[in-house]
């Protein structure tokens, strides 16, 4: 009798689950996309490159096996699942058989490179460009990179895509992360196919060669190139970045001061084109549009204005799309805007979740690689927590901020601004935290303020703007659009100044995101009592943050980059390049000092002490030999050799050229030595270094 009890509890909790699952109804389809993006993070997260059929292969098995199971609605459910998720990890493999090319794993010292111009970006010194590189001498066949990201100077001549150019050049591996799980770059750049990056010696010139095949899409970086021209013509340094940057998406020219005060006041969504620059366009285009056509009695009385201009919004906002380069952000917001005018022209709008799953579908469809970047993850971690709000609230908000006098309906749009704000950002911090290590405390009141601005001024100047551009009359829009500009920059420099603005937060581990954005997304999908589990998942994950501790230690860029942990929390760093000190600021969230800080320093040796452990750090070579039952550990920015290694944890700048950057951890049982490669594992984009004399061994001849 007990057990048949055991078991009856048992049927009728599982009873319960399927009651509840079937009560969610069509909701049940928002999954798919999620389940398709988790075979994406399954490919990433393996340490081995997996064969490249197997994706495809389990794809295709579980779809069959759904098909067969479609009256058994929970087995076929569940190998449906099974399908998109093998289907998301199939579509990853094809980027990288399609993408992927070979990375350079050797600095190239005044190299000869000559190429095609891909794409380029005006800076405030010259021109960032990517080009389609010739063969490299020096290299075999299979470790030609396919492109080449170079920093052109100023005396250059001047270029557009399309163009061949010639020049000497540095090149160099493209960065490493700073960290063990760090940004990765590289996987960045070689889902891109760029597999270096340099800057020129001297100036590159224009040189004759074949011509090559003109598309359309050449015809558009051409045209985008030549807008971003124009504009800083009239608007020069930051003011006309920003402008750049919302119309033809390139922002090279804007200064980093203003870039960080952008992102210290949470104005930064202002210069990416997303959801909010698409809305807005669209909106003011339909309205104008409408509006114009109403004023025509003979077409008003017999032609739908309503459909005709949700038409022509759609075709602004394709160009406008195309214009802006498509990135990641403005996909989404133009799928999502698309469907919203599609529907107003077939007279089925209805916003709903299934809009959103919908365009995360078609990006990952797109650029499967794209789930692992910063903007996505916050663009639809921001839209997924605004649908579920208003599907939820909407209506209760509607009544509260657009009713009673002009005034207040003034301070009800302050209102939901706010409230917008609020929400986007409790959908975007933790991934804020987990990339950019800390919290924008006013950004409510910079929203505020900002967006009005953009919405009424800034962004109908740049459509007047581009529409002018044909006749060479932008200037007649372009300097309003920079009154508008100058506003928001001061808005966030301002704000971002604010004290206790910024407050600086602890790492937040991969393990806690996936459990934060699983969480979130159970929150948000489902409408049942049952999602409130979500919030358990997101607690659970925030918390893994009291787990986490900063290196104490980090060794990297060939040796050439050392930092370690002082007592306040800042980090004292030995000399290093500026990229390098950048990337660990920005991962650690810390403040830099010079080295050697409050560290106790002789000749080329320091003592590092925490934790009642003594490290040695060694800064050169007459820092050696080390005295291995003095320390628990060597550190050394030179080759440290073979004489401590069996005794203690030991690394150098031949350990760092091996396995990337390292980092220690310093505790009462010991030190722990973590490397970036033996996080990332050996997969395409992951250099596999060779010494001179291998490179020597198999140079073509």
């Amino acid at each position: 009798m007990a057990e048949l009890a055991i078991y009856d509890r048992e049927d009728r909790k599982e009873w319960r689950v399927a009651a509840w699952i079937a009560a969610e109804g069509e909701r049940r389809v928002l999954w798919l996309p999620v389940c398709f993006g988790l075979g994406i993070a399954l490919y990433f997260a393996l340490t081995v490159e997996p064969p490249g059929w197997i994706g495809t292969g389990v794809a295709l098995a579980t779809g069959a096996a759904a098909l067969l199971l479609r009256r058994w609605p929970a087995a076929g459910a569940a190998m449906l699942a099974l399908a998109f998720a093998a289907a998301g990890f199939a579509a990853v493999e094809t980027a990288r058989w399609q993408r992927g090319a070979p990375m350079l794993d050797h600095r190239m010292r005044s190299v000869a490179v000559t190429g095609r111009v891909v794409d380029i970006d005006t800076l405030d010194r010259g021109w960032r460009v990517v080009i389609d590189a010739d063969p490299l001498p020096g290299l075999q066949a299979g470790d030609q990179p396919r492109r080449l990201r170079i920093h052109i100077n100023a005396r250059s001549d001047p270029v557009e895509p399309g163009d061949r150019i010639a020049m000497k050049a540095m090149l160099y591996p493209v960065p490493a992360p700073i960290l063990p799980g760090g940004r990765d770059m590289q996987r960045e750049l070689y889902f891109a196919g760029i597999g270096g990056v340099g800057y020129s010696l001297g100036a590159a010139q224009r040189v004759p060669g074949p011509a090559a095949t003109s598309g359309w899409r050449e015809w558009l970086l051409r045209l985008r190139t030549e807008m971003t021209r124009r504009i800083a013509a009239v608007l020069p340094s930051s003011t006309g970045g920003v402008a750049s940057a919302l119309i033809t998406g390139k922002r090279g020219t804007i200064a980093e001061e203003v870039k960080e005060a952008f992102r210290e006041s949470g104005l930064s969504h202002l210069l990416a084109i997303a959801g909010l620059h698409l809305g807005l366009v669209g909106g003011f285009v339909f309205i104008t549009v409408r509006g114009f056509l109403a004023l025509i009695p003979r077409i008003a009385l017999r032609w739908p204005i309503k459909h005709i201009a949700a038409l022509v919004t759609l075709a602004v906002l394709f160009c406008y799309l195309m214009l802006s380069g498509a990135a990641i952000p403005t996909e989404r917001a133009f799928v999502m805007n698309g469907i919203i005018f599609a529907a107003i022209f077939l007279r089925r709008l209805r916003l709903s979740m299934r809009i959103c799953a919908l365009a995360a579908m078609v990006v990952l469809l797109i650029d499967p690689p794209s789930l692992a970047g910063v903007s996505f993850q916050m663009s639809f971690g921001a839209v997924v927590a605004l649908i579920a709000v208003y599907e939820s609230w909407g209506a209760r908000l509607a009544h509260v901020f657009h009713r009673g006098s002009v005034a207040q309906k003034a301070l009800g749009y302050c209102g939901a601004v706010a409230v917008t704000t609020l929400v986007a950002t409790l959908g975007t911090e933790p991934f804020s935290i987990y990339h950019f290590h800390h919290l924008v405390l006013y950004s409510p009141l910079a929203n505020v303020i900002a967006v009005p601005i953009s919405a009424l001024w800034t962004l109908p100047c740049g459509v007047f703007a581009c529409l002018l551009m044909p006749f060479g009359l932008e200037r007649l829009a372009l300097v309003p659009m920079g009154w508008g500009i100058d506003a928001t920059i001061w808005v966030a420099e301002h704000v971002s100044s604010l004290p206790g603005n910024i407050w600086v937060m602890p790492h937040l581990p991969m393990a806690g995101l996936v459990l934060v954005s699983l969480g979130g997304l159970w929150l948000c999908l489902w409408r049942q009592r049952w999602r409130y589990w979500g919030l358990a998942a997101i607690v659970a994950g925030m918390a893994t943050i009291l787990m986490s501790r900063p290196p104490d230690i980090v060794l990297a860029d060939l040796g050439r980059f050392l930092a370690a942990r002082q007592a306040d929390g800042t980090y004292a760093v030995a000399a290093a390049e500026d990229i390098d000190r950048s990337f660990f600021a920005s991962e650690t969230g810390a403040d830099l000092v010079r080295w050697p800080g409050g560290i106790d320093c002789a000749g080329g040796r320091c003592l590092y002490e925490a934790n009642g452990k003594k490290i040695a750090l060694v800064t050169a070579a007459d820092g050696l030999p080390a005295d291995c039952a003095e320390f628990d550990a060597v550190v050394t920015q030179v080759p440290a050799g073979f004489a401590c290694r069996r005794r203690i944890p030991v690394a150098d700048r031949i350990d760092t050229w091996r396995y990337g950057a390292i980092a220690l951890w310093l505790g009462p049982d010991g030190v722990t030595m973590e490397s970036a490669n033996q996080t990332r594992g050996d997969r395409p984009w992951v250099p596999h270094p060779r010494s001179r004399r291998e490179r020597a061994a198999i140079a073509p001849d």
